[in-house]
């Protein structure tokens, strides 16, 4: 059985989306395609210099020889452009919108490929409550709005995604970070030097020695820091790393769930994560249990 090498966590969607939730991106000969995902069985034959896991029945993907000279679009899950390659950049769509870079400028468009927001951004995230972090030349963020117009002012070093109508804010690169209510502009001052953002109310957030824990919406520890890095929760587990070395799960109370043994990090989607075990990657459920093993 020809070797292939499985990049993106499984993208297993709702149950009207059978056939793309079935879908398994894989690269051959430098080239993605599509694999069933209990069967093996090709489903869309490797073509593209990139492609994502899908979302909501869509995947980017980009033709090109070269990936930083590739133009993406949006296919289906058997392989057909929705939206064809026309873009030098692309990322999945949220609250209808999916930001792609045109001519080195980024903005937002439809699921037709309409342009809701004109390329106009140096940098933007993903909307997330109508909101949507974005900078202009001098790369200082703030926040747009559907529209495209700055809501919340483009002051910011640092900014993260929205959540619970709050958003973290660092001034300047050595400034201590702030949660900022966005309806009312007020704000907590925090100790913190780094913070990932608010998922499910906790944020990951790194002390003044460089140690990682979390966070909940008033800036109080809910986890003390005592890790060496960490990512954001996903389906109710963290990825943390301890002493530098392996990474590992926690769930909300700050328990392993998954002891460290691994080399790099990855997060929970539908009940798996990949992760990166020596010269392989594999992908584990909730119990830690490898599922899948496969050679770089």
């Amino acid at each position: 059985m020809r070797k292939k090498y499985f990049l993106i966590v499984f993208s297993i969607i709702i149950c009207s989306c059978l056939q793309a939730q079935s879908l398994i991106p894989f690269i051959e000969k430098n080239r993605f395609g599509f694999l069933h995902k209990t069967n093996g069985r090709t489903v869309i034959t490797p073509q593209f210099v990139f492609a994502s896991a899908f979302k909501d029945s869509m995947a980017v993907a980009a033709i090109g020889n070269y990936i930083v000279s590739a133009q993406y679009g949006f296919i289906n899950e058997k392989g057909k452009w929705i939206i064809t390659p026309q873009f030098n950049a692309a990322d999945h769509f949220f609250e209808g919108k999916a930001r792609v870079q045109q001519n080195g400028k980024w903005g937002y468009i439809n699921k037709k490929g309409a342009f809701l927001i004109q390329p106009q951004f140096s940098q933007c995230h993903n909307f997330s409550e109508g909101l949507a972090p974005a900078s202009l030349k001098n790369n200082l963020w703030g926040l747009i709005d559907s529209s495209g117009k700055f809501v919340l002012q483009p002051i910011y070093y640092n900014i993260t995604s929205v959540f619970a109508g709050v958003v973290c804010t660092q001034q300047n690169m050595t400034d201590k970070w702030e949660i900022i209510t966005i309806e009312n502009k007020t704000s907590i001052k925090t100790s913190f030097t780094r913070m990932n953002g608010f998922v499910d109310s906790v944020s990951a957030a790194r002390d003044t020695t460089n140690k990682w824990g979390f966070v909940d919406l008033s800036g109080q520890w809910v986890i003390p820091p005592t890790y060496t890095n960490a990512g954001s929760f996903s389906e109710d587990l963290a990825v943390v790393q301890k002493d530098y070395k392996s990474w590992g799960f926690i769930n909300k109370k700050g328990e392993w769930v998954i002891e460290p043994q691994f080399d790099r990090m990855g997060s929970f989607n539908n009940g798996l994560a990949m992760m990166e075990m020596g010269n392989d990657i594999v992908y584990i459920n909730k119990e830690g249990t490898i599922l899948y093993r496969f050679q770089r």
